[in-house]
């Protein structure tokens, strides 16, 4: 059977981080087929194991022998992640690679006059950054360096890092040739495809994203207050708070300690508010159909589900790097990946990430669970310098 009647799934090791490229056979006139090709994300926490630019040369290397002097059909910034971002930017400034783009699909939320026109979003936006900033000068004043995986979920979560790189992005199709996408927006039905039956439908963001912000908890930091006001230049300090008249101290010290636990549950609260404003997408192409839903969490999984969207699928890109919290709970699961196909088709599941990047991810359980339900593949598994993992899905299977 001609490699161009079938349709392909390259995964890229970026270690911990996502890059993807899909090519699809699109019939035209009197049977002629064009391969049209997407291109998800390309980057990595930059830090630790998980991290390293080195590995994105041979990524878009890779990418322009495939595309063969054609442009690139279309570029899916899922969100605004460093592990998801940096790639495109990295290869275009340090090392001369750049790609011809003619569509580019990026987060509703990454528009620049986003919060300029959604009041809400910008409201809990804002408490996030106060949030991030604060917890940001706590760490630095510290007296004990964080914990690595703290320091990876800053560095991933701090927009001053992540400017450059969806500047870039915003750039690579031209302001005529890209699209803020929610579900909704009106790209389902993608018009990328000529052949009837190939499409693409939108499954997620909402269009307005305050609906993924949780509530942060109350820190008590002990920032001195001079440094509160963000001095330029000065290091933040440190004090420690005195109980109120009348109240026991032991009690009070227990509070404030308590409080500056809070630090890793806001992070955390922060980092799902970005996952779950991931672009969430099923492709459908000859029977088959191939869910692509960026870093997407619970919230976003439930919300999917609330407006029925959720459906049976043949493969799904793993979110989050294999998190518990990036795959459905399970009776979300039992929409997408029922545990008998109902076509009887096989189902695959493909995993980017890198062991130790952050705790619990991959998440072993979550492994397990998707296994049973499909062929799972990691880029972990993948032999030394083998650089991406292929799944092909034929005409007819």
């Amino acid at each position: 059977m001609p490699a161009s009647e079938t349709l392909r799934v390259r995964v890229y090791n970026v270690r911990f981080g996502d890059a993807i490229l899909i090519s699809v056979p699109d019939k035209v006139r009197r049977g002629k087929i064009e391969t049209r090709h997407i291109l998800i994300d390309v980057g990595n926490v930059l830090s630790g194991t998980g991290g390293g630019d080195e590995v994105f040369g041979p990524v878009i290397e890779n990418v322009l022998e495939v595309l063969d002097g054609k442009p690139l059909d279309l570029y899916v910034m899922t969100h605004e992640h460093m592990d998801h971002v940096q790639g495109l930017f990295y290869a275009a400034t340090k090392l001369g690679l750049d790609l011809e783009v003619q569509e580019a699909w990026l987060t509703a939320s990454a528009a620049g006059d986003y919060y300029e026109t959604h009041e809400d979003a910008k409201k809990k936006r804002s408490l996030a950054l106060d949030t991030f900033d604060a917890m940001e000068r706590f760490l630095a004043a510290a007296p004990e360096p964080a914990d690595p995986v703290v320091l990876n979920m800053l560095f991933n979560n701090n927009p001053r890092n992540t400017t450059e790189c969806v500047d870039h992005l915003r750039k690579v199709a031209g302001e005529d040739h890209t699209v803020y996408v929610y579900r909704g927006c009106g790209v389902d039905g993608s018009h990328l495809f000529r052949e009837e039956g190939t499409s693409i439908e939108l499954w997620a963001p909402e269009e307005d994203t305050s609906v993924y912000y949780g509530r942060f908890r109350p820190m008590a930091l002990g920032l001195d207050p001079v440094q509160e006001g963000g001095t330029e230049g000065a290091k933040p300090a440190l004090t420690t708070p005195l109980p109120p008249p009348g109240v026991d101290a032991g009690a009070f010290y227990d509070l404030v300690a308590s409080r500056s636990r809070g630090i890793g549950d806001n992070l955390l609260s922060i980092d799902a508010a970005a996952n779950n404003s991931s672009v969430v997408f099923c492709l459908e192409w000859r029977g088959w159909r191939l869910l692509f839903p960026g870093d997407a969490e619970h919230r976003s999984w439930k919300q999917m589900n609330k407006v029925g969207a959720l459906k049976p699928v043949h493969f799904l890109k793993v979110g989050h790097h294999g998190s518990a919290n990036g795959t459905p709970p399970p009776e979300l699961l039992d929409k997408i990946l029922p545990e008998e196909p109902e076509d009887g088709r096989p189902r695959f599941a493909a995993v980017s990430t890198c062991t130790g990047s952050y705790s619990g991810v991959p998440h072993k359980d979550t492994m397990e669970l998707l296994a049973s339900r499909c062929t799972l593949r990691s880029v972990e598994d993948l032999p030394e310098g083998e650089p991406y993992m292929d799944f092909h899905f034929p005409p007819k299977p």
